[in-house]
């Protein structure tokens, strides 16, 4: 969507500006022959008289382009709901450049009779016969208006790019404020608790095994501390991670997870993914299902219509756990913040997936 970026403030200022330095430049044009020094000139009523006026009508011409352009801008944000699309910029801006030049030509020769009315008396008929309607007139108050439009322009389209720039501040904001909420899970003093009962028994019954988990749990944690400031990461350093991630759950639930991973994803080894998003999906899957009869809980890790899927087989627990589906809100929020494109969730009798969409590092 275009909208137009008001800055209410900065347009007064322009407006005025700009009148004031054209309303002079004018008045000093028409006066610059009657033989009156440059101090005699300012003092003059009739000088003044005829600043005033013009410095009226430029401000009058120029917020007539502001509050035209606006209800443009407003117009094409209707039409393109309506076709749902948008409409290509040069179709914008020339909608925008024809609406000025009407704008100003009209407003001009509307205001001015107006004020020519008020100050010096003269008839709108008078004035639609005499002068001011000579070609060379109207030629120069186009020339005018296509200099007021370039203004309006330029200023507009700052406006819109530091609101871009709060845009993308906020953007970033708002995903740090996610990544931490996900990195305190596995930060969490409860996770901690566990990972090291598990390590204290497993000594005792193996103490090869218990190196090994004190290895891979090691590696979680300085992943963890290393990517608190990530948002994203490579999709091999995220495989790597889940990977250590379920030899813990394997040995804390005796090898219940059957995880395996497609060899189709690595060949987008460089893609980025939000940092972590492997783990909350495995988590729900521990959360949500039970061991099933042969003592497998199946996990599948692929690549599907340029998403990144991790789907499971379906072992809900009789009585199905309370859930406030916050690890899964986050993960929308972040891939859509991310990526502007949300995660799909396909929720079936006997399977559940998550599709994460894939986004190269130069998109």
């Amino acid at each position: 969507m275009r909208t137009m970026v008001i800055n209410w403030r900065r347009h007064i200022l322009l407006a005025t500006s700009f009148g004031l330095i054209l309303s002079l430049m004018i008045s000093y044009y028409s006066f610059q022959d009657k033989g009156m020094s440059f101090f005699e000139l300012f003092g003059n009523a009739r000088f003044q008289k005829a600043t005033f006026s013009s410095f009226v009508l430029s401000v009058l011409i120029y917020l007539s382009n502001f509050i035209t352009s606006t209800l443009v801008c407003w117009g094409i944000e209707r039409h393109e709901k309506k076709i749902k699309g948008q409409l290509s910029k040069k179709v914008s801006n020339i909608a925008f450049f024809i609406n000025g030049i009407i704008t100003s030509v009209t407003a001009y020769y509307l205001f001015l009779a107006i004020m020519l009315n008020i100050f010096y008396g003269l008839s709108f008929k008078d004035f639609y016969n005499g002068d001011h309607m000579r070609f060379g007139n109207f030629l120069a108050i186009v020339l005018i208006s296509v200099f007021i439009l370039l203004v309006v322009f330029i200023f507009a389209y700052n406006d819109q790019l530091r609101l871009l720039e709060l845009k993308n501040k906020e953007i970033e904001i708002e995903l740090q404020k996610s990544q931490i909420e996900s990195m305190k899970e596995q930060l969490s003093p409860h996770f901690l608790f566990n990972n090291m009962n598990v390590l204290i028994s497993t000594i005792q019954e193996d103490p090869v095994k218990a190196e090994q988990f004190a290895r891979s749990f090691s590696k979680i944690y300085r992943y963890v501390l290393e990517r608190l400031d990530n948002t994203s990461c490579a999709l091999s350093d995220e495989v790597a991670f889940i990977k250590d991630y379920v030899y813990l759950l394997n040995v804390r639930y005796d090898n219940a997870i059957d995880f395996r991973i497609s060899d189709e994803v690595m060949h987008y080894s460089d893609i980025q993914v939000p940092t972590l998003c492997l783990q909350i999906l495995i988590e729900n899957v521990v959360k949500h299902n039970i061991i099933p009869s042969d003592g497998k809980i199946s996990v599948i890790l692929t690549v599907e219509d340029n998403g990144l899927v991790l789907w499971n087989e379906r072992c809900a627990k009789p009585k199905q756990v309370d859930s406030t589906g916050l690890g899964l809100q986050n993960l929308s929020k972040r891939s859509l913040l991310l990526f502007k494109q949300d995660i799909v969730i396909k929720d079936l009798e006997d399977s559940f997936s998550v599709r994460i969409p894939l986004v190269r590092k130069d998109s």
